[in-house]
């Protein structure tokens, strides 16, 4: 029978510490959620943190411009909110309006408040070994190996995902020469040809590839690990990267959608708000 890597008691215990620490503070931490255009996924997402966040005492503002926004006033908007003392962290939600170049708009975030480590400079940390923040879903992922220890050490990952804010991150943090590190690791893709020969190779398989149901049985062995990272919202409700019904009956272990890895990513992404917050306390930058 199939282990279920459920994430609701991780991301439980990541909040519980976090209002430890932040209920006797006489300021909470800010964050601000910016969303250019109407896109409903983004602004349920964006609610959904805020209600998490507001549970535990971190403040978040989902500030919201129009979809005919250009990138000069886009890049215009998000100076004004970094620069805005009262916040500590901010996230850009994506998809952004057709017509708007994502990079600079990402640049215009400083690193010190960029918690969903979009921005290179923040990438390249994460390259060279000196992050400031890890991106919340890589990090999740690496708490949910803690939580039912596992080890990624001397094993084979494949991640099916290539994206600056999951695969590629993921596979430099797996490369670590430290503790949660030294995998071998694999990165393929929705255009990787005959992608199932890697899939089954692999003793622990991530699959982040933004389309629903895209991993079968046929793409895993038995003993493997799965880790679905997938969120789509589909007529049938929200469903996964993977096919759950028929992995099931293969894998050794997987995480469910929802209640897997995506409680856990909120849970890390508000950590980073916190660390953003102290780091800022500290350096009496805000």
């Amino acid at each position: 029978m199939v282990n279920v890597l459920s994430g609701k008691e991780i991301a439980g215990a990541i909040r519980a510490g976090l209002k430890s620490n932040i209920e006797p503070l006489p300021e909470n931490p800010k964050l601000a959620a910016v969303i250019f255009g109407d896109d409903e996924g983004s602004l349920a997402y964006a609610r959904s943190k805020a209600r998490t966040a507001g549970k535990i005492g971190i403040d978040v503002d989902i500030l919201q411009f129009s979809d005919d926004i250009s990138t000069a006033n886009a890049i215009q908007k998000l100076t004004d909110i970094a620069q805005n003392p009262q916040y500590h962290g901010i996230i850009l939600e994506e998809p952004l309006p057709k017509g708007i170049d994502p990079f600079p708009i990402r640049e215009v975030i400083p690193p010190d408040m960029d918690v969903d480590c979009t921005t290179s400079t923040n990438l390249g940390k994460i390259i060279s070994g000196e992050p400031l923040f890890y991106p919340a879903t890589p990090q999740a992922i690496a708490e949910i190996f803690a939580h039912y220890g596992i080890d990624p050490e001397r094993k084979h990952i494949v991640i099916v995902g290539r994206s600056r804010t999951v695969g590629l991150p993921l596979a430099n943090m797996l490369l670590r020469k430290k503790a949660g590190g030294n995998a071998t690791v694999t990165v393929c893709h929705s255009r990787t040809p005959e992608l199932h020969e890697f899939t089954r190779r692999a003793d622990i398989l991530v699959v982040a590839v933004g389309r629903p149901r895209f991993i079968d049985a046929t793409h895993v062995s038995p003993n493997t690990i799965v880790i679905d990272v997938g969120t789509n919202y589909t007529d049938e409700g929200l469903v996964g990267d993977v096919d759950h019904d028929s992995v099931t009956e293969v894998a050794d272990a997987i995480t469910p959608v929802p209640g897997g890895v995506g409680p856990v990513t909120v849970a890390c992404l508000l950590k980073n708000v916190w660390t953003a917050f102290t780091n800022m306390q500290i350096n009496n930058k805000r």
